[in-house]
């Protein structure tokens, strides 16, 4: 029996160890003063043109005391040839309308939201599809790093007008930072 008690107190003991470090982990952690992220994503009709798929990517600036500025957005086809580049351009206006041309600044704890239909000059064939979306940003300081989330979405569409009818599905995957300093 006191066997048994003392092993059951030892893991009790272990497992609040292993509780407090855990607890004590600070989120958000991840700082830098520049970086490269990547991001999935589609545009293409189907089905006769009654289906349409596209993409929103949504970054996050969750830094509470820090400006992130997008320095570069580009598209690559499923090949790897440049379907979009901002340097050559300029970012697209975003569906909140608050990034775009001449302000590519993400305030603290701003949001924005990016559409394929806003870069892509057009739907994309089999051959070409599926993109990446590289997004390459900085800051004056260390900030914590730029969250970003791919979400495709699949909707019904009347191939006579292109109108967009009742959502079919959708499915969110998080975008992926490749290199930060």
């Amino acid at each position: 029996m006191l066997k048994k008690t003392s092993s059951v107190l030892l893991a009790a003991v272990l497992s609040s160890f292993a509780c407090a470090a855990y607890a004590d982990r600070s989120e958000g952690a991840a700082t830098a003063r520049q970086g490269t992220m990547r991001c999935g994503g589609n545009h293409f009709l189907r089905l006769a043109g009654s289906e349409i798929q596209f993409t929103s990517w949504v970054f996050r600036n969750f830094d509470s005391t820090q400006s992130i500025t997008l320095d570069r957005l580009r598209v690559f086809d499923a090949n790897g040839a440049t379907l979009f580049d901002s340097a050559s351009s300029t970012l697209p206006p975003s569906e909140e309308g608050n990034i775009g041309p001449g302000n590519n600044v993400l305030a603290p704890n701003m949001t924005v939201q990016f559409n394929s239909e806003d870069v892509l000059p057009a739907f994309l064939t089999q051959q070409t599809r599926p993109v990446q979306l590289e997004l390459q940003w900085s800051s004056a300081q260390k900030v914590l790093t730029l969250d970003g989330i791919t979400v495709r979405v699949s909707r019904q569409r009347d191939p006579s007008t292109g109108a967009q009818l009742a959502e079919r599905g959708r499915h969110a995957i998080d975008c992926r930072t490749i290199a930060t300093r």
